[in-house]
């Protein structure tokens, strides 16, 4: 537990405190705001911000070598193809599977040998085409076959139209016209069409038990604060109290890819992180302190996924958060001087009381936002989950369960090393999930995951109760379901909270509307406009244009969070009451978001949380919050299932990530990653017996570092963000400059490695730059066989 200040406590120090250095920011917190200074974390000078030297001395060969700036700045060329041979399928939606294939120059060589100069001359590219459900496939004990004869041999994808919540093989090879000859050249991964239809068959009728620690604390506190640890007595029962009628977790999906760039002074795309930081992150910790102030107990459970981990953590992005936090309170504070008497006036000094929040609590930390999920965490108050390292899509994957293992393993590593203690949840990422992925999540200790509400519907046996109470699968780890009534009500276009005329209008930000001359040089990097978060109209009416929107009224946003806050409690006593009446079971009722829409999109977001926990504690007794963990704790027997395959994504599968479209297509990646992870594998288990934790060499000490880097490039490669945002048009060149950038690294460090040619000035500028896991990265969880156990 973090130790409350004594210059802030006035006594000799506790063993229990709220939050480190919490008392001691509030309490300055005014005074900040009238003798303004720079943040602690703020570097001294431009040389800090924009962080690559031109030269570096290695730490193990004690040469000094040139950091090659250009060569993060180049936009490199990828050939489309690899010269190899191979086939892949990758699932979509229910009945739609992509086929990738190529036929390498020396598999061609070996038929033209074997049957002649004339061979391609004579026959044709086959896809053949097996159904595999339930066998183990040797080539001949399909369940079916079909084939696809449409001119492959000027193809190299094809969508195949195939069964429902089936396993499908495929195998190319070349056939005579006219003959039943079939000359197999590349056989494809096993690959599970997505049901598609809900399982009403009960195939069998089993439970499961489960044992999960519950993180249950105690906190010494006053009589008259005993609230802070209402939910422990209300589960103890230590109190007379209602018999309850379910239970409540909200879980919030905190996730940015890695974006850092220490080769640009002030980055665009880093924007995301500093936006993030201000508007959710910090803002979130601030409504922990205002409910650990009151003594007002709460739970919530987060995902703090490996990227954004490391990018919290990250002294450079410290240093730059911090200045533009600065830059922030800054323009606000000349907008505050230059509005008085205007119709504004009021939310302008709102938002700058919120940046200097944001300061407050950025600073209480020195800038590492980690410690305060850890000292909440320990406090029992929230659960902080992980995800899979570079948030990939786990089923996409599956055929390469070294790359599943490995994404997991690190994130584990990561996560014992920043929290003290393992995780027990993790946040699939996209919430996407397959058949057996849940081996992988048992194999590293992981207990409990999430996953849509279809894939509860179409599993292998018919579920009892929807999304109202976990599953345990054949592998014993657990599966939440996604509430879609409380994912509607923030969620929803049409009618969720979030889209209230009297909250803030997102599109109207002053860094878009000022004369240019008038935006500070921090906000006009590279001639682009962008945003500043002063923002001061209100959405309106529903379709209101733009230039429509009226001003924004700080006090009527307040009061519209504080009515539908009363109303979501009110409707989840109604919900667990009615579930509990018709299942006889108290429901788990899961609302799960990205973190990023409380504050960010939603600007009254973590206000409207503040206040559902407020009334959680003081207006009802009929529904408690819990951690999914404390829900296991308390209920470890469930169902026996393993869930079906589905995503958050589009249509609830993943047509996200598996576009088919012409314009601006995303599924050409993973013809490169498929192959990179492919070499990535071979390569690292190569070099299995190679532990840099006790390797004194020099030279295979770089080894060991540049098997690293290629491994952290291929990750960062792999992470979902990029076909995600892709498929849905934002910043695409961005996206596409990323996954092409970090598919060349990888390449070129397998080429160095296999030709034992170690660039020490190119690997050291992709280790400065490229930092993700520079703690916790082992290339050995990519080995073949059982190497890599994380420790």
């Amino acid at each position: 537990m973090s130790q409350i200040p004594d210059a802030a406590t006035g006594n000799t120090g506790a063993d229990y405190g709220l939050v480190k250095n919490l008392d001691y920011a509030l309490a300055n917190a005014d005074a900040a705001r009238h003798d303004p200074k720079p943040s602690s974390a703020v570097a001294k000078s431009p040389d800090e911000i924009c962080a690559l030297p031109e030269t570096f001395v290695d730490p193990d060969t004690g040469e000094t070598v040139k950091i090659d700036r250009q060569m993060l700045l180049n936009e490199p060329f990828i050939s489309e193809y690899y010269n190899e041979t191979y086939c892949y399928l990758i699932p979509r939606e229910p009945g739609k599977i992509l086929a990738i294939w190529e036929v390498g120059a020396a598999t061609r060589q070996t038929l033209t040998e074997k049957f002649g100069k004339d061979f391609f001359d004579h026959n044709r590219l086959i896809l053949r085409v097996y159904e595999v459900t339930g066998v183990n496939f040797d080539g001949f004990n399909a369940n079916g076959v079909f084939e696809v004869d449409d001119g492959l041999s000027d193809k190299n994808t094809y969508w195949l139209n195939v069964g429902r919540g089936c396993d499908y093989v495929a195998e190319i090879g070349y056939r005579a016209a006219g003959t039943e000859f079939f000359e197999q050249v590349a056989r494809s991964n096993s690959c599970f069409s997505p049901k598609g239809f809900k399982e009403n068959q009960e195939r069998y009728n089993e439970y499961a038990t489960i044992s999960v620690d519950m993180n249950a604390v105690d906190i010494p506190v006053k009589a008259e604060d005993w609230r802070w640890n209402q939910y422990k007595y209300w589960r103890e029962r230590t109190h007379p109290t209602p018999e309850e009628k379910g239970y409540w977790a909200l879980v919030l999906h905190q996730h940015l890819p890695f974006v850092r760039h220490p080769e640009y002074d002030v980055p665009l795309e880093e924007q995301w992180y500093m936006e993030a930081v201000v508007s959710v992150y910090t803002r979130l910790i601030k409504m922990f302190w205002n409910l650990s102030n009151d003594k007002v107990d709460f739970r919530v459970t987060l995902s703090l996924t490996p990227s954004l981990l490391s990018m919290m953590t990250d002294d450079l992005l410290k240093k730059r958060v911090a200045r533009h936090i600065d830059e922030l309170i800054a323009l606000a504070t000349r907008e505050r001087d230059n509005s008085v008497g205007k119709p504004y006036h009021e939310t302008v000094e709102q938002i700058l009381a919120r940046f200097w929040n944001a300061k407050n609590v950025f600073d209480a930390y020195e800038g590492d936002l980690t410690r305060a999920y850890k000292d909440f965490q320990d406090m029992g108050k929230i659960e902080v989950i992980t995800c899979p390292a570079t948030h990939m899509v786990l089923p996409l994957f599956k055929h390469f369960g070294e790359a599943v293992r490995s994404q997991i393993q690190i994130a584990c590593r990561q996560y014992r090393r920043v929290f003290g203690r393992a995780p027990r949840g993790i946040w699939l990422a996209e919430n996407a999930y397959t058949p057996d992925i849940d081996k992988f999540l048992a194999a590293e200790g992981i207990k409990w995951f999430l996953v849509n509400a279809n894939g509860l519907e179409e599993g292998d046996t018919r579920n009892f109760y929807g999304t109202d109470a976990p599953v345990i699968t054949p592998n014993g780890v657990a599966a939440f379901g996604i509430d879609q009534k409380t994912r509607a009500a923030v969620w929803s276009r049409e009618s969720g909270y979030p889209g209230h005329p009297n909250y803030k209008e997102w599109y109207r930000d002053l860094g878009y509307e000022a004369d240019w001359d008038y935006l500070p040089e921090y906000f006009k990097t590279a001639n682009v406009r962008r945003n500043t978060g002063l923002k001061y109209y209100r959405i309106t009416a529903k379709g209101a244009d733009l230039g429509a929107k009226d001003y924004y009224h700080p006090e009527w946003a307040a009061g519209t969070a504080h009515e539908q806050s009363g109303q979501f409690v009110c409707h989840r006593g109604a919900q667990a009451y009615h579930t509990n009446e018709v299942n006889k079971k108290k429901p788990m009722i899961v609302s799960a978001y990205d973190a990023e829409l409380f504050g960010h999109w939603w600007e009254e977001g973590p206000e409207w949380i503040e206040s559902v926990f407020r009334k959680m504690l003081f207006d009802q007794n009929e529904v408690r919050p819990v951690t999914p963990s404390e829900y296991l704790g308390e209920n470890p027997t469930q169902q026996k299932m393993m869930p079906g395959a589905s995503s958050w994504g589009k249509k609830d599968y993943f047509q996200t990530w598996v576009e088919e479209r012409d314009y601006q297509p995303n599924h050409w990646i993973f013809r490169h990653l498929y192959r990179m992870t492919n070499h990535a594998i071979d390569c690292a288990t190569k070099f299995r017996d190679l532990d840099l934790a006790t390797e004194t060499n020099p030279q295979r000490r770089v080894l060991g570092r540049a098997l690293n880097q290629m491994v952290r490039e291929l990750f960062l490669a792999i992470s979902s963000d990029w076909g995600f945002l892709i498929s849905t048009g934002q910043a695409v060149r961005y996206s596409e400059v990323r996954t092409i950038k970090h598919i060349d690294r990888t390449k070129e460090l397998l080429r160095q490695i296999e030709e034992n040619k170690i660039d020490l000035g190119y690997l050291c500028t992709l280790e400065l730059a490229d930092t993700i896991f520079n703690q916790d990265m082992d290339f050995r969880t990519l080995c073949r066989g059982e190497a890599g156990k994380s420790n």
